[in-house]
């Protein structure tokens, strides 16, 4: 392809010259077009068309004659409305830049796929691209990116995302500008090779801001209002799968703006939805958001974390507020020992890190990993208050419980695990619960039905806990060493078989996974839980009955 650059002038001015001359522009004149109506004015609407293995000399964006490749891309006009289609069956080289790409709430920008859907998706190769994104957007709002695929063929580890989502002030002000509605959607994202500092399990800065998708604020003067990342597969990417900062925490100046602080409000991050994503082979977090006031982790499915970074916790949650984690599924997550063969970090699939403010972690299914259901890491802040964590109605089966199912780990004042099922495997000999010091937590009305012939508790001390309403119970070949000292701390605990609809036996992980496979601990109508838990918060149950006065994350009837 000739100079791409010249051609969309060249396309442009033609654009321009027709338009006075006629009003409208037909296809085959920089694009196709379509009228719109927006108050009585008519508006173009443009799409702009992109195939790789086009060879024309005189492309000009139409159907006809679409661009060979994405050069120069972001010199393109694009108004509110316009579309740019990727052919089915392309493959483009070096990335898409798509900067101050602005739509409207009733007119966004689609980045799409066309042609035929027997084809696989147009694919982006980073092709050892750096220090960015495969796809970068930045200062862009009431746009969507959808029906991809995106990876970078460099094998060597690199400084590299798969996309990158920026905001800033344009003018350098020390103004929050806000942008609103954006959609990365139905995206294929894979082999991101980025850093993995195994040696540090991931811990370093320039390791933690690699990975499938990032979004941040590098100047801090940007933020988002309605962010969805939906319907996308990420696989084997490293460092994290999707991670969302205030800013990147290689930026100099402050990089965090605490839940608690007055300016939070401000820099926060509204309305964003990370929901219904496959996230697999991830070097160390599958998800870790930061900076969002309110906002959604849903519905997404994640297996085979920490595979590189030697630890790392599935979804973590940090200077957040009001967060809400539910209805997720987390399978392998590989966390091991460090390099010491003694050190075990990181390996839940839940983890409420430093200042998650007043989040809820419900409806989410653990099974099969190294840790298991929950870890927090939350600590006093600045104020001296302690973080508010809700942890409930959730299942675990057949984790490893390696350093605790459940371990109450930082500093914790209201941290609150109820309505819980834990089911444990006669092939693992797991920690059940975990806490260091003396915690004040609080932990009930869950059902704990154990097969494991080595399980244990390891609470250090109970005098700030509250401990209550639980029911364990072990099967004829299972075993609790220390069962008794619990019972001391189990205030009106009970010790009778729950009655599971379904007798469970250790099966292969293909039968555990799926939420399905949660309608085997429901419990019989007979069942000794019904009328027993301690009053909670009135809410649904793991499948969605209304409440009952029930133990474990079962209700109904």
């Amino acid at each position: 392809m000739k100079n791409l650059l010249s051609k969309i002038l060249a396309a442009v001015c033609a654009f321009v010259i027709a338009f006075a001359l006629v009003g409208c522009v037909g296809e085959g004149q920089n694009g196709d077009s379509s009228s719109g109506d927006n108050g009585g004015e008519t508006e173009q609407k443009m799409t702009y068309y992109f195939d790789s293995t086009s060879t024309l000399d005189d492309a000009d964006g139409s159907k006809e004659k679409p661009f060979s490749d994405l050069t120069g891309i972001e010199l393109i006009d694009i108004k509110p409305g316009d579309k740019i289609g990727l052919k089915r069956g392309s493959t483009f080289n070096g990335g898409l830049k798509l900067k101050n790409v602005k739509g409207t709430e009733v007119a966004e920008v689609l980045i799409t796929a066309y042609g035929d859907e027997s084809l696989p998706k147009p694919k982006i190769n980073g092709a050892n691209l750096s220090g960015s994104g495969v796809i970068y957007i930045e200062n862009c709002e009431y746009l969507t990116v959808e029906n991809l695929e995106i990876y970078d063929e460099e094998t060597e580890e690199g400084d590299r995302r798969g996309v990158l989502i920026n905001a800033t002030n344009p003018d350098g002000k020390k103004e929050v500008v806000t942008y609103r509605d954006i959609t990365i959607r139905n995206l294929y994202i894979h082999d991101i090779h980025g850093i993995t500092d195994a040696a540090n399990s991931g811990m370093s800065m320039p390791s933690k801001v690699t990975g499938g998708i990032h979004v941040w604020s590098l100047d801090g003067y940007g933020r988002y209002d309605g962010l969805n990342i939906v319907g996308n597969k990420i696989k084997n990417v490293e460092n994290v799968g999707i991670a969302t900062w205030y800013r990147p925490q290689t930026a100099s100046g402050t990089t965090k703006v605490s839940p608690y602080s007055d300016d939070f409000e401000k820099f926060s991050y509204l309305n964003v939805n990370i929901e219904n994503n496959e996230i697999c082979y991830i070097g160390k977090n599958a998800i870790f958001a930061r900076n969002l006031a309110g906002g959604k982790i849903k519905g997404n499915v994640m297996y085979e974390t920490a595979i590189k970074c030697v630890s790392g916790n599935t979804i973590c949650t940090s200077y957040v507020s009001g967060t809400v984690i539910e209805y997720n599924e987390g399978y392998f997550n590989r966390a091991k020992a460090k390099a010491d063969g003694v050190t075990l970090q990181d390996g839940c699939m839940l983890d409420a890190d430093l200042q998650s403010r007043d989040t809820v972690w419900q409806y989410n299914y653990s099974h099969d990993n190294a840790f298991g259901l929950f870890l927090n890491c939350t600590t006093l802040n600045d104020r001296g208050v302690a973080d508010k964590v809700t942890v409930r109605y959730n299942l675990s089966v057949h984790d490893y419980g390696n350093k605790g199912i459940v371990y109450i780990n930082y500093e914790a004042k209201n941290v609150s695990l109820y309505n819980n099922t834990f089911v444990i495997s006669a092939e693992t000999s797991p920690i059940i619960l975990k806490s260091n010091g003396e915690r004040n937590f609080e932990f009930y009305n869950n059902i704990i039905y154990n097969m494991s012939a080595n399980a244990k508790f390891e609470i250090a001390d109970t005098k700030n806990a509250l401990v209550s309403n639980n029911l364990v119970y072990s099967s004829a070949n299972g075993k609790i060493s220390n069962l008794e000292a619990f019972k001391t701390a189990n205030t009106d605990g009970l010790y009778v078989d729950p009655q599971f609809v379904s007798a469970y036996s250790d099966s292969d992980v293909a039968a555990r996974t799926g939420r399905s496979f949660a309608d085997n601990f429901k419990l019989k109508s007979s069942s000794p839980a019904f009328g027993m838990a301690r009053e909670v918060n009135q809410v649904k149950d793991f499948f969605g009955n209304p409440y009952s006065n029930a133990l474990g994350f079962f209700c109904g009837k």
